[in-house]
């Protein structure tokens, strides 16, 4: 009978050198990862670009819409005049407030607003 000289297998430490693989999980990547990635990263509010139309009979009353959103009803007809558009390189007409125009949007569907004025 051969004998065998019996060896403690013991869990290898470091790199596995059979396939470069890391021994313990903090050297590991995986999908648990890039979960835990991006719940960390700070949350980026994407930059809305909005329709502007401006009222032919109250003076200086602006109205924005998202691109996103259908335009009411309301803008469709002579009272009001298409202005442009409001994004990240588009005009921005005084008063224009972007928590606010964001806030009003999704409740009501679009942003009424008009530039502060200045007393003389």
């Amino acid at each position: 009978m051969v004998r065998v000289a019996s060896r403690r297998m013991r869990p290898p430490r470091g790199r596995r050198a059979d396939r470069g693989i890391p021994a313990s999980r903090e050297g590991r990547t995986g999908p648990w990862d890039q979960s835990a990635k991006l719940a960390a990263a700070p949350a980026k509010t994407p930059t809305r670009s909005y329709v502007v139309f401006e009222s032919r009979f109250a003076q200086d009353l602006f109205c924005a819409v998202p691109t996103s959103l259908p335009i009411p009803v309301f803008l469709t007809d002579a009272g009001w005049q298409f202005r442009g558009t409001l994004g990240k390189r588009g005009f921005r007409p005084p008063g224009f407030r972007a928590a606010a125009a964001r806030k009003a949007a999704s409740r009501d569907g679009f942003y009424l607003f008009s530039p502060p004025h200045s007393e003389d």
